[in-house]
């Protein structure tokens, strides 16, 4: 029985069928919640259904140890009273220092630039109650990215963490619309957070008096806050047809684009995805930036039905010790995240030697028999004995982990469901349809798939003839992923041309290519824009194969290319020091050896290689897409430049692979391989 449902007669010449979800075979999802088409109405309805309910919470912060406490809250109610005062000063001062309307949308954009912390989604309320739209600016971004999306969005008003305003005001030459910064953080130092440590009543006094002599408005949170509650100014309210949010593309492939989100499309979206989930009064961990469209989509999915919404304390090393103090019941997510998690406790339990290995690997095999006959997520015995503790990691009280974009293998996807004794579903979407467009369904226990269409989305293939991909294939459609609902954007901000290219009349072109296996659930298996062609004619995925390698117990992360020259590809590997400086200082016959001149050793690298090889022939990848070589990197890749990572965490491919373009030059030459870096980068990015 196909999962999917497909629409009658709906196949043309280069297209598959159209697909939707079987509940929602009308292509509509009229019923519950189908009158609210804000984000802004969403946000009311939380007030109106749960005014008392904790809502934004960070941890208690400690600045003379500099370290962290519980969740402190704030109630429905009092985030209702703040956004309203907080709405009226924003509306004071836009009106003193910023009138001007953008001539590109109609409407006034608000910048946000910080880490994860209620204040985050108290601007963008804030902004909404005056129609205004966000654009959000990743904490992690370095100064030249922020400087890009100011002048990109043509911001006047920004708000940010107090760490950020010395880079700010020191290259205000950089940012010439910028009128008014204000500060998440009190500028009279009364309330330390973790962003006003390197700061004080004198350093506080320099950044006025800088900001003064070049005539920008500095001002704090509070203190806006305290402007509208003195004086309230009327709502003027968002409608479907305004836009919510400025947001960036990853920039993983080309260039980042600024694309327009109306509050119609990312509320049809949230509702969709709410529908598909079936999760009410959720707990959620806020680590992955606001700023990428994900983490916001769940936070406003799940407000139909009540949301705590947690932030994390903005400390990588400290994130399993938030999820710990927060205890959440749904966990958004990367593979990416729980391929490092998964490395870490695997080597510790069903990979370890001894009476504890034993142990784990028979609970791991009667767990996952367990859940594969449709027994359920939990056993009394082996979660007591073994997999309570790992459960306990990710705070002990999880009901539903989301794990989007790359797929996740099979391996890892089992073992998480086994591991947290509950359901780890995959989704897949774009910034451009702002969510999940396609999911796996609650109490889905396959793998190796994305899913089916959410409610409301319908979902085609299209034929890629260049790359063999035929979507009318009777026995199995492969071809570009299509997509068609209300939840689309409205375009790429000043780039028509852009626009054009990325849509297909009414469907948006993704540009990822996937199947369509014989049950109606779709897998991903390539990207136009990530692909490489070898000297053997193949065309080589990358993603996925990185997928495979990244779970290799001595990986950090990894990047693998290919040329057109080279019948071979070849791997940049940042290794896990924990395990791998020991495994390679066997190699090299010195126990003193350090993770830098390990990495030197072509002894170590050539084991490496052998390593990932044997890996690569277990996992069944790919016999013509061969590691023939590796490069060492001792330094993690966001840590040799910031620019290395979407804001998602994913490698910048371009960016990385010029950076050691002569490290992949010497690479090939190593396996006797000409050289030219000829990748293939056709269709949308």
């Amino acid at each position: 029985m196909l999962k999917s449902f497909v629409v009658p007669s709906s196949e043309v010449p280069g297209y598959s069928s159209i697909y939707r979800h079987p509940d929602y075979s009308g292509g509509t999802f009229n019923g519950k919640f189908a009158d609210i088409t804000t984000l802004y109405e969403i946000f009311k309805a939380q007030v109106k259904n749960h005014p008392k309910e904790h809502f934004l919470g960070a941890r208690t912060y400690f600045h003379r140890t500099n370290t962290f406490g519980d969740y402190e809250w704030l109630t429905t109610t009092d985030v209702d009273e703040m956004v309203d005062d907080y709405g009226s000063g924003l509306d004071q001062l836009f009106a003193a220092h910023a009138p001007d309307i953008n001539d590109e949308t109609g409407q006034q954009p608000l910048g946000i630039f910080s880490n994860n912390r209620p204040e985050w989604i108290l601007t963008e309320l804030a902004a909404f109650r005056s129609c205004r739209y966000s654009v959000g600016i990743s904490d992690k971004a370095g100064i030249k990215t922020a400087e890009f999306y100011i002048c990109c969005s043509e911001l006047e008003v920004l708000i940010c963490s107090m760490d950020k305003l010395p880079h700010i005001l020191e290259r205000i030459e950089h940012t010439p619309r910028l009128k008014v910064i204000i500060s998440m953080d009190k500028l009279d130092c009364s309330k330390p957070t973790p962003f006003t440590r390197e700061f004080n009543v004198e350093t506080i006094s320099e950044l006025k008096s800088k900001a003064t002599s070049l005539n920008i408005v500095l001002t704090d949170v509070a203190q806006v806050i305290e402007m509208g509650r003195a004086k309230p100014t009327e709502p003027t309210l968002p409608k479907p047809s305004t836009y919510c949010t400025l947001s960036f593309s990853s920039g993983s492939t080309g260039m980042q684009k600024g694309i327009l989100i109306t509050h119609g499309a990312f509320a049809a979206t949230c509702r969709a995805s709410y529908l598909g989930m079936q999760q009410r009064n959720v707990c959620h961990l806020s680590f992955m930036t606001p700023s990428h469209i994900f983490d916001r989509f769940i936070i406003y999915a799940f407000m139909h039905d009540a949301i705590h919404v947690g932030f994390s304390s903005g400390v990588d090393e400290l994130l399993l010790s938030d999820m710990q103090a927060l205890r959440p019941t749904v966990l958004a997510t990367t593979p990416q995240l729980l391929s490092s998690v998964y490395n870490k406790v695997v080597s510790a339990t069903i990979e370890a030697n001894g009476v504890v290995g034993i142990l784990s690997r028979f609970a791991y095999k009667s767990k996952l028999s367990r859940v594969s006959s449709g027994g359920g997520f939990k056993h009394a015995l082996w979660d007591w004995l073994v997999f309570g503790k790992i459960a306990q990691l990710f705070g002990g009280n999880l009901r539903l982990v989301i794990a989007a974009a790359v797929g996740l293998k099979p391996d890892l996807h089992n073992f998480f469901r086994a591991a947290l004794s509950c359901n780890v579903i995959q989704g897949y979407g774009q910034t451009e349809n702002m969510g999940i467009a396609v999911m796996q369904r609650i109490n889905d226990i396959s793998t190796g798939n994305i899913g089916i269409p959410s409610p409301g989305f319908d979902i085609r293939l299209r034929s890629i003839p260049d790359m063999g991909y035929v979507a009318t294939d009777s026995q199995c459609p492969r071809g570009e992923i299509m997509i068609r609902s209300k939840g689309i954007f409205s375009g790429y901000y000043k780039a028509p041309e852009k626009t054009a290219k990325a849509m297909d009349g009414e469907w948006l072109a993704t540009g990822d290519i996937a199947q369509l296996n014989p049950d109606g659930t779709l897998k991903t298996i390539d990207r136009i824009g990530n692909v490489i062609r070898t000297a053997l004619g193949i065309y080589v995925e990358l993603e996925p194969l990185e997928m495979i390698y990244s779970t290799h117990r001595l990986v950090d992360s990894i990047l693998i290319h290919g040329t057109l020259h080279a019948y071979d590809l070849v791997a940049i590997v940042v290794p896990r020091s924990e395990t791998f400086v020991p495994w390679a200082q066997n190699i090299v016959g010195n126990k003193d050896a350090e993770l830098v001149e390990l990495c030197k050793d072509e002894r170590v690298a050539d084991t490496m290689t052998e390593e990932l090889r044997a890996l690569g022939s277990r996992a069944k990848a790919p016999s013509k897409a061969v590691i023939g070589a590796v490069h060492l990197e001792p330094q993690a890749f966001g840590e040799i430049d910031r620019e290395f990572l979407t804001l998602s965490l994913k490698l910048r491919r371009f960016k990385i692979v010029q950076y050691y373009d002569s490290v992949i030059n010497d690479l090939c030459q190593k396996m006797g391989n000409d050289i030219d870096l000829q990748i293939k980068t056709s269709g949308n990015s």
